[in-house]
């Protein structure tokens, strides 16, 4: 692209103004919203427009969050081994025409991202527009292939940036693995390796232009006793992110129905017929899980799945039943375990016509 796009978060307010000269003036907001791989429209995808309100009111606001935010979904995490284009509809680009009075003021240039910031950050915060992942240290199966890091970065920025990424293998056994990520604008690579599966996992060092960006350590873990579940969901920057609650789970179902007391066909009814009926007879399913022994900064990892609107688990998509939940600290509790619910997003029965 030619243009240089500046990342927003769509889940949180992003606001363009613009004052006009004199009290009625006409503001006018023109957004031309296309997809990766895809044309710019040729004609505006919203028009939005306000008067200037009054002499000593002129400056019109727009919230566009929303706008782009329609056109942004995730379905589900697709497992990679290499660097890999991310899909086209987990992001959105936009280009905002602003005039006034007819006349064009400014033009910006957008890549709108369903993320957020938290409200002690400011108005629609982008901490990190470009690797989308917290550093730390992060626990997965051994020996498997789940989780991926994001990034997005921009080919034509001025000047020139140049971003790679480099595998260390934890235990030392297997030989570094580097990525030139300027390859694709908008990509992820698996959080390990592949060459360095069933050796411990990898750090995954981030480079722009030689420096250290960031810092991720990706440790393998053997869970010998209960059946791991993994949790793919969409966090604060907007794309997936995994995480695996190694220990004991347990489901329940709940059902619901209606029951009614019904009339014989006659009085001298049949005995193997019911009297008391069930109708409207379905379920939901509910699994509570548990992370096992994490490190103190997997709190912020627990609050942005509670505040996630796509979660998976095992690929199968679910809704947070857990509201509150405690933020440990080392010091208090030594040693950390997070316990989840969820509920299955949907019922047991197909009932959808």
């Amino acid at each position: 692209m030619s243009n240089v796009y500046t990342k927003i978060n769509t889940r949180s307010p992003y606001i363009i103004s613009q004052a006009g000269s004199n009290a009625g003036d006409l503001i006018q907001v023109e957004l031309y919203i296309h997809q990766s791989g895809g044309s710019e429209p040729a004609s505006a995808t919203f028009n939005l427009s306000k008067p200037a309100p009054s002499a000593s009111l002129l400056t019109v606001y727009f919230d566009i969050s929303p706008y782009l935010k329609y056109y942004i979904s995730h379905t589900s995490l697709t497992p990679v081994t290499g660097l890999t284009a991310t899909s086209a509809g987990n992001y959105v680009y936009c280009k905002a025409l602003i005039k006034k009075a007819g006349v064009l003021q400014d033009t910006k240039f957008l890549i709108g991202y369903n993320g957020y910031g938290y409200f002690e950050n400011g108005s629609n915060p982008v901490l990190d527009a470009h690797i989308m992942l917290d550093e730390g240290e992060y626990y997965l199966l051994k020996n498997q292939n789940n989780g991926a890091l994001f990034y997005s970065i921009d080919s034509d920025a001025s000047p020139a940036e140049d971003w790679d990424a480099k595998y260390v293998c934890l235990d030392g056994t297997t030989a570094d693995v580097d990525i030139n990520l300027n390859t694709q604008d908008n990509a992820y690579i698996p959080y390990i390796t592949p060459t360095h599966k069933n050796n411990g996992g990898s750090t995954l060092k981030i480079f722009k232009d030689s420096s250290l960006y960031k810092t991720f350590t990706f440790t393998e873990v053997c869970e010998p006793k209960y059946t791991p579940v993994v949790c793919d969901f969409v966090n604060k920057y907007g794309v997936w992110q995994t995480i695996i609650f190694f220990k004991v789970s347990k489901s329940n179902i709940n059902t619901t129905r209606s029951t009614f007391n019904m009339m014989p066909s006659s009085p001298t009814y049949n005995t193997s017929k019911n009297i008391t009926q069930n109708f409207n007879t379905n379920g939901t399913e509910t699994i509570t899980v548990n992370t096992g022994f994490v490190r103190e900064g997997y709190s912020d990892v627990m609050k942005q799945i509670l505040l996630s609107e796509t979660i998976r688990l095992d690929g199968e998509p679910v809704v947070p039943q857990t509201n509150s939940l405690d933020m440990h600290k080392s010091i208090n509790e030594r040693l950390i375990n997070y316990t989840l619910s969820f509920n299955y997003a949907h019922h047991i029965i197909n009932n959808i016509q």
